[in-house]
């Protein structure tokens, strides 16, 4: 391999174009083999970029660089090769010197295009199309990057360059060549897409935050190329016409963008974004002007829906039709035709790999279309979804698709009421039509997961129907949907419960469903179910006309009553154990007894009878795998179920009476069930006895679904659980997702207008240096929890009066901390650094696990850099001779003694390695007690109070004595809940959170406050003591806690809270306890002391004392017993707090019946 290196080497110091290009073809090959070229790149750097050479050499040369990493002294000599390429006679050699901008370090980018910019701004008027399009190319890269908006925002000159620039990029989508043309095009929509999902920045690797003027650069970008577009559109659209076919796609795009931002009026909003000083940078344009535009774009684009032959083209452009088919001014039909182009490609065999984009793109606009379009499509989009690979996008498609069938039903319902035809298809049922969809719901066993995660996403989005729709202020995609559900709910609270009632109907198979385990779509069924019964009222039989019932209502309860008969007969039928006790638990809870047949009671098939039959079957089943039932949760269901059926029938309570006779006299009975069964005997007994004074409570139906598919933490582990906690968490992010989206940034802007309490706050810099140094470094880190990435963002200022010609920035590492080409130090050489000119740069590094690091940096900066050397001397050399040239250029300038500045360590928090986890608190504690590692501490931090307030019930805002963890809300915990204890001014927070590798970690915060003894002079600070609790799945993540308990305070709680070793805790707690002794000791010193004994003197007085005596027995006898001396110090600090809160729920009620 060295050989063959310095064949290459020598090669490329050859002044023969043929071998140099073979030399860097072979290098090339080299780098992709994954081998270490750097020394290849080291020579090409120097005899090809450095030095006159063929285009194709540059070319590839330059390739060679993209392909490996070079150091700062490669970067200089690479950049004064490109600027003196910049002024090469040859156009193809200035072109491809310009490829290379885009892969310029952004530290370096700024001079030079600074130092360029005449002669980058000359190309654009370059006889040479190879030039132009590079230029254009290269630019459209580079400008639309999230760091060079941030360079922009600190370099008012580089912002008018830019600016310029774009405006000529976008004059050349008019450009004579096509292949200019073409790049044009697509930078300008690069420019869009960049404003939308900044996926070029990602892919970039910039972790930058928008602040307020980087929003307003871009703004104002976005906003005069979209009103050169809408101006130009006529004259685009034309050029776009006599481009080559292949080229036409990347003309699509950008045209509609422009013309939709104007015609919905988002480029107005843009405008006043980009606070520019002239005024709106849009016209303002009549709204018919806008209709027209829009429709001359959509007549431009519609015939190549039908006439191409290029997938990809049929795609791009359906899927901007649909765009353009939701504006001011769009029509369905664009719709329509644009879903049915794309559906074609589904059987297109060159564009297989992409029918996840296809269905995302159908059920993402199913809304747009009529509704006999919309039904005529649900058949064949099931069966198209049902074929997908991607979980994720098929858990979307089945959210959509399931939306919009609600949508469809429930709009066709109300449109029916107000007179208009039935539309036939339009049910839930039609979902089902397909005989394979219908034949999957209706067989036993399944291979595939499909039906299931198809009555999840129905039941799930039946939940989200019946909570209140979200608010929509702009018009757009989302504001169709809530617009139709709206007008078909009419605004009733009830209104949903008519498609949930078809759902839970045409769903009905799913209880006889055998899963292998899995009961997450059935326990969505049963919730859904247990819920209509609740609000329909069941129990009570059918209403009656007389009773105020409408015909709707009695229609709605006879086809629950009858469902919960079909379901009373499936009992027999169902064939997952677990969910025999669930279903016997809703059918028990909500059925009519009262309306059961007394001539039938002989009957196996009365539904009482089945339901009496089913319960022995449970409770005598000891035949089940342990894998497949869950006896201990099944027996307790089913007692439950005995306990509230019997209470409320007398038929019932005689059945279950010999049952759970039977089943106490069982050994399959433990002596919990055993007292359990003795219990629920006596209920029984005491109801069926007395008829007429039953408590209602106490069998009294809430509407809840008491199960769940979640195991217990202590149980064994199984597939089956995994696989639905798996299922869960797709159908609930995929359903919120789409009900309930969280809003971007952008979006906010654009519906709410300019709030820059919407912008992200960048982070805090922390300054590195001292006061008295010659240079100013401050610096901030971002991190990328998907990439385990954190970049360390540097601002250097040179506060000496002197230019320094180099400073060299070196940033080591501690911790878990690696640099991606595993070098111990990274170095940022900065050159020519101006007095109090800013210099941005910045370090990228990845996590390797949980730990504390650190980045340290050091300054190095040479003030006698370049004074003098060899690089001066000037000889007579003859310049023919190449050997003589490469001498010269090889030699460098002397850098002098440098002057090191040590900085402070720069240290990562270990809260930057956490992410919010969501868990409900149910799951929350009962995965607390399984945690292994836990770690416990005390703190302790003192807020204001406001006299006995601080501590008493705080019936307005949040509570003062939280103040000291405010911070926490910034902190990547999810809040799991909270309980604040008012009349004791305490509290308990649970957090939960995952480190970046998996690991969990729950915290609890205990806080008891103790007010000041001084309040009656005026000082009232309290102090607040707080007990944290951690507790992790890995040892390793307390451990570093416990390692550094302050350092670990001050990450979550921002330096607010104190912390305390538990000897002083122990020492504080006696010196209370010696303080609150002494006082008791006073208290009792000041009772008066016991009489002494009488003496034989004092018998002429005993009389008197007897009379005395009796009339104080009698005045107390009159006033009542008294608690001042008879009592316990327990008893009365027992009383005193019972007093309290009874004292904070009578302010509390009387705070309620006020709002009221």
């Amino acid at each position: 391999m060295d050989i063959l290196f310095a064949q290459i080497q020598a090669d490329l110091r050859s002044n023969d174009a043929l071998r140099q290009s073979g030399a860097l073809l072979q290098a090339l090959q080299q780098s992709a083999a994954g081998r270490d070229i750097s020394v290849i790149a080291k020579s090409a750097v120097e005899e090809i970029v450095a030095s006159p050479a063929s285009a194709v050499c540059k070319k590839l040369a330059f390739d060679l660089i993209r392909s490996t990493r070079l150091t700062s002294d490669l970067w200089d000599i690479v950049c004064t090769g490109i600027r003196t390429d910049f002024d090469f006679p040859d156009p193809d050699v200035t072109a491809a010197g310009v490829s290379i901008l885009a892969a310029i370090p952004s530290y370096r980018l700024v001079k030079l295009i600074s130092d360029s910019h005449k002669e980058i701004s000359a190309f654009f008027d370059s006889n040479s199309d190879n030039l132009r399009f590079s230029i254009t190319e290269t630019l459209g890269c580079i400008l639309a990057r999230d760091d060079l908006v941030t360079l922009c925002e600190n370099n008012v000159s580089l912002l008018d360059k830019v600016s310029n620039w774009w405006s000529r990029i976008g004059k050349n989508m008019l450009d004579k060549s096509d292949a200019v043309s073409k790049v044009a095009f697509e930078s300008v929509g690069r420019l869009f897409q960049e404003f939308d999902s900044k996926r070029m920045s990602r892919l970039a690797g910039d972790k930058l935050v928008d602040s307020e003027n980087s929003l307003a650069i871009r703004s104002n970008w976005i906003s005069s190329m979209a009103d050169f577009v809408w101006k130009k559109r006529n004259a685009l659209m034309a050029r776009s016409l006599i481009l080559p076919v292949e080229s036409f796609r990347a003309t699509v795009f950008p045209i509609v963008y422009a013309v939709k931002a104007v015609a919905s009026g988002a480029a107005e909003v843009i405008s006043k974004l980009s606070k520019s000083s002239t005024g709106n940078g849009t016209t303002m344009d009549s709204s018919a002007e806008r209709f027209v535009g829009v429709s001359d774009v959509a007549t431009h684009l519609a015939p190549f829906l039908a006439s191409s032959l290029d997938p990809a083209l049929i795609f791009e452009v359906g899927i901007n039709m649909l765009y353009l088919a939701d504006v001011p001014g769009g029509k369905p039909e664009w719709a329509s035709q644009s879903i049915i182009a794309i559906l074609t490609l589904w059987d297109r065999q060159e564009f297989s790999s992409a029918r996840e984009s296809i269905v995302r793109a159908v059920v993402t606009n199913l809304h747009l279309l009529d509704l006999h379009m919309q039904v005529s499509l649900f058949k064949r989009l099931l069966l198209m979804v049902r074929n997908l690979r991607a979980e994720s996008d098929r858990m979307h498609a089945l959210a959509c698709i399931c939306r919009t069938a609600l949508c469809v039903d429930l709009f066709a319902k109300e449109s029916v009421r107000r007179g208009q035809k039935p539309l036939a298809g339009t049910d839930i049922a039609s979902l089902f039509e397909d005989v394979r969809i219908r034949d999957d719901l209706n067989t036993v066993t399944s291979k595939g997961l499909f039906r299931e995660e198809l009555v999840a996403s129905l039941v799930e989005s039946c939940f989200q129907l019946s909570l209140p729709l979200p608010e929509q202020k702009n018009s757009g995609m989302e504001s169709r949907v809530i617009g139709a559900l709206a007008y078909g709910t009419g605004y009733g609270a009830l209104n949903w419960t008519e498609p949930a009632l078809e759902v839970v109907e045409v769903c009905r198979p799913c209880v006889k469903w055998d899963c292998d385990g899995r009961t997450y779509a059935i326990d969505c069924y049963l919730k859904l179910l247990v819920r209509l019964c609740h609000i329909y009222d069941t129990r009570g039989g059918v209403k009656r006309i007389k009773d105020g019932a409408s015909q709707d209502q009695i229609l709605n309860e006879t086809r629950l009553q009858n469902l919960q008969r079909e379901l009373v007969k499936d009992l027999r039928e169902v064939n997952t154990p677990r969910i025999t006790a669930r279903l016997l638990w809703v059918i028990s809870e909500h059925i009519d007894l009262e309306g059961l047949d007394p001539l039938l009671a002989d009957d196996p098939d009365d539904p009482l009878n089945i339901i009496v039959t089913n319960i022995h079957k449970v409770l005598s089943n000891v035949d089940s795998a342990v894998e497949t039932t869950n006896r201990l949760q099944d027996v307790q269901g089913v007692l439950l179920c005995a306990q509230r059926l019997g209470s409320r029938h007398p038929r019932a309570g005689q059945l279950l009476t010999k049952e759970l006779e039977e089943f106490r006299a069982n050994g399959l009975a433990d002596s919990v069930n055993k007292h359990q069964c003795r219990l629920i005997l006596q209920r029984i007994k005491y109801a069926s006895n007395n008829p007429e004074s039953r408590w209602a409570g106490v069998s009294e139906a809430r509407g809840d679904y008491p199960f769940s598919h979640h195991k217990l933490t202590v149980q064994f582990y199984e597939a089956a659980a995994a696989q639905d906690r798996k299922l869960e968490g797709l159908v609930h992010k995929a359903i919120l997702e789409l009900w309930r989206p969280d809003s971007s940034e952008l979006t906010l802007l654009l519906t709410k207008g300019i709030d820059s309490t919407l912008l992200k706050v960048p982070p805090t810099a922390i300054t590195l240096t001292g006061s008295s140094d010659p240079c100013y470094v401050e610096a901030y880190h971002l991190a990328n929890s998907s990439d385990g990435r954190i970049t360390l963002h540097l601002k250097v200022l040179n506060l000496t009066e002197l230019e320094l010609n180099r400073v060299d920035i070196r940033v080591g590492l501690s911790g878990a901390l690696y640099f991606m080409d595993g070098s111990p130090q990274a170095v940022r050489q900065l050159r020519h650094l101006v007095s109090q000119d800013p210099v941005l740069c910045s370090v990228t590094v990845g996590v390797s696990h949980f730990e504390r690091c650190a980045l340290w940096v050091q300054v190095l900066y040479y003030p006698f850099y370049g004074s003098g050397g060899a690089g001066d001397y000037d000889g007579d050399y003859t310049e023919e001779d190449s050997n003589i040239i490469r001498q010269k250029r090889s030699l460098r300038p002397e850098l002098g003694e440098p002057v090191i500045l040590r900085c402070l360590p720069y240290k990562i928090p270990l809260t930057e390695l956490l992410s919010p986890h969501k868990i409900s608190p149910v799951e929350f504690f009962r995965l607390w007690p399984s945690l292994p590692a836990i770690v416990e501490y005390t703190g302790t931090y003192t807020y204001e109070g406001t006299g006995f307030k601080a501590t008493a019930a705080q019936q307005y805002g949040a509570s003062p004595f939280l103040s000291g963890l405010k911070s926490l809300s910034t902190k990547p915990f999810h809040s799991v809940c909270s309980y604040i204890i008012r009349t004791l001014a305490g509290f308990q927070l649970c957090l939960a959170a995952k480190t970046w590798y998996g690991g969990f970690v729950g915290m609890m915060i205990f806080g008891a406050s103790e007010v000041s003894r001084n309040v009656d002079l005026g000082d009232e600070t309290t102090t607040m003591i707080c007990k944290f609790v951690v507790r992790a799945s890995d040892a390793s993540i307390t451990k570093e806690i416990e390692a550094d308990p302050q350092g670990w305070l001050d990450d979550i709680t921002d330096g607010g809270v104190e912390y305390m070793p538990e000897e002083e805790v122990k020492v504080a707690a006696a010196e209370r306890l010696k303080i609150s002794m002494e006082r008791i000791a006073l208290l009792k010193a000041a009772q008066p002391p016991p009489k002494t004994p009488k003496s034989d003197d004092d018998d002429d007085d005993e009389e008197d004392s007897e009379e005395e005596k009796k009339k104080k027995d009698s005045e107390e006898n009159g006033k009542g017993p008294s608690t001042l001396s008879k009592l316990s110090a327990e008893e009365v600090e027992h009383l005193a707090l019972q007093a309290a809160v009874l004292q904070e729920w009578h302010m509390l009620c009387k705070d309620r019946a006020n709002k009221a």
